[in-house]
């Protein structure tokens, strides 16, 4: 082959093998696929999020209806996933150089999804999963502000932390505050109008929440470093314990109506068996954290902070079992299933 054959090839292998960096920032990508999509939203955690939603209208309605709306829960419970998805999608589009730099995987990294569509696919998720929870409290009582108004301080914080507070020591609180709010849309979306007369202790549970993610975000921080730093695995690993002892204080000290007419039927101990149960529930992630602590590894930390994640979802259950009855809480409880067959096969982190 002359110099003339290999400058002709060269140019043309270039054109159908484009880098990850030019071929991401391009407004045009290689057709996505649906396995590229459901990697970037880290769909394993999926259902933790409609989790938090349906919990949350448990919590509300347990003070303003009478029957869970099913319609609604569905319509909810998507919005919150959009939400979700959204939050994810940006998160990676804000975090684009740093992924390049430091050879992450990632469809748009490696330009299965391009720049201009992942940005404005992750816009329109929000949007979308902010009109469905207007939608779905409307289905319940007709209004919609209060859900607007918690739905769009949802939306802030979730740009909030994917933009300019992600690189700061706030971004923690900020990602406590999502899931914290998802739950009080759930509650917006549940009660409406009642929003602002339902008890104060019932804001204790979206406290808990906030303190619970912060903690495990906190020991998220360089989960990718080989060796982990033993004070800032502490800290963390502490805030996440205390918003579990928040949880179950707070069940304890402000029973629901249910455990109310529980404890006046088999005495004044049967109001310790839910605090005991969200304290149990979470052995297992403060095992697998503790084991984090000891070793510093990175893969150590990255299985306790997937189990502190999957058990998201057993505390939205007890709470939807505490507030709303069994049938919601098992169903809750159920979606523990999916998350992990998809775990197996997609990242969560």
């Amino acid at each position: 082959m002359d110099h003339s054959e290999r400058s002709s090839v060269g140019p043309t292998r270039r054109a159908v093998n484009p880098s990850p960096l030019s071929n991401s920032k391009s407004p045009m990508a290689m057709t996505a696929t649906l396995k590229d999509w459901a990697q970037l939203v880290r769909v394993p955690n999926t259902f933790t999020s409609a989790a938090d939603a349906l919990a949350g209208m448990c919590l509300g309605g347990a003070f303003s209806i009478s029957v869970f709306e099913p319609a609604a829960g569905l319509i909810a419970a998507l919005a919150s996933i959009l939400l979700y998805w959204g939050g994810m999608v940006l998160n990676d589009v804000f975090d684009l150089d740093e992924d390049l730099a430091n050879h992450r995987p990632g469809p748009i990294v490696r330009g299965a999804i391009g720049l201009a569509q992942a940005r404005f696919m992750g816009s329109a998720m929000l949007g979308i999963g902010l009109a469905l929870a207007c939608a779905a409290a409307y289905c319940i009582h007709g209004s919609i502000l209060e859900t607007l108004a918690v739905g769009v301080l949802l939306i802030t914080a979730i740009l909030a932390y994917d933009g300019p507070l992600k690189k700061t020591p706030l971004a923690p609180l900020v990602m406590g505050l999502c899931r914290g709010l998802n739950l009080s849309m759930g509650m917006a979306i549940a009660t409406g109008p009642k929003l602002p007369d339902l008890s104060a202790d019932l804001w204790f549970y979206p406290a808990a929440f906030c303190l619970y993610v912060m903690g495990f975000t906190i020991a998220a921080r360089k989960e990718f470093l080989g060796v982990q730093s033993r004070r800032r695995l502490w800290f963390g690993w502490l805030t996440s314990f205390a918003g579990i002892c928040l949880f179950a204080w707070t069940i304890w000290r402000f029973p629901s109506p249910s455990l109310m007419q529980i404890a006046q039927r088999r005495g004044g101990s049967a109001q310790w068996i839910f605090p005991c149960i969200m304290l149990l529930l979470a052995v297992p992630v403060f095992r697998r954290a503790w084991n984090s602590i000891r070793t510093l590894r990175g893969p150590d930390l990255g299985l306790a902070i997937r189990t502190a994640i999957l058990n998201i979802l057993f505390i939205d259950a007890t709470l939807a079992l505490i507030y709303s009855g069994p049938w919601m809480g098992l169903l809750i409880a159920a979606l523990v299933f999916p998350t992990i067959l998809l775990g197996r096969v997609f990242r969560a982190t």
